[in-house]
């Protein structure tokens, strides 16, 4: 575990039985600001990996979901789980499905780039980037909608844990919906 996740914040959930979200309580905007600017940033690393034949693109889905993993499994281990899921739900129902989408865009490249099929291996580049470019500039306003819920709604102690899950649920749904929408409609 602790190859994936820092001593202190081990310490602070297993020994003081303690999440660290409550962090963000007074800094809302910058915190905001932050995590929008760091979403942003995985998205397209995730998205450009792609251009190493998906090599990093893998490497970024992998050591984010067993970052992930190891952290809902360092909570569960210390009955902290309701409560942490309750701060990602709300926010990670947007930011999480961007995320993965991101990765499917760099997979796209990836595709183009190892197998062209009947075009030039240039222009199958080509028609892949516009897709994925596309796709990720689709991604982007989500990212900025999940930030502001994750700098000023999920960490917020006066919101029970109930709506924040309710809310998720919500957004999801609303994600999917549009997503189907979407693919129905081209």
């Amino acid at each position: 575990m602790a190859l994936m996740v820092p001593d202190e914040l081990i310490e602070q959930v297993r020994d003081r039985g303690e999440l660290w979200m409550g962090s963000i309580v007074g800094i809302e905007p910058f915190a905001s600001s932050k995590i929008m600017t760091n979403n942003i940033k995985v998205s397209l690393a995730a998205t450009a990996g792609g251009m190493t034949g998906g090599v990093l693109t893998t490497y970024s889905m992998l050591l984010n979901g067993m970052v992930m993993g190891t952290i809902g499994a360092l909570v569960g281990q210390n009955n902290l789980a309701f409560p942490f899921w309750a701060f990602v739900f709300p926010h990670g129902s947007l930011e999480l499905p961007s995320i993965f989408l991101a990765g499917g865009a760099g997979f796209m490249l990836a595709r183009a780039l190892l197998f062209p099929g009947q075009y030039r291996r240039v222009d199958a580049l080509k028609l892949a980037g516009a897709s994925a470019v596309q796709l990720v500039y689709g991604l982007i306003p989500l990212l900025v909608i999940a930030g502001i819920i994750e700098g000023f709604f999920s960490p917020n102690p006066a919101i029970p844990d109930l709506v924040k899950y309710v809310t998720g649920t919500v957004l999801f749904a609303l994600l999917v919906a549009y997503l189907r929408r979407s693919l129905t409609s081209h």
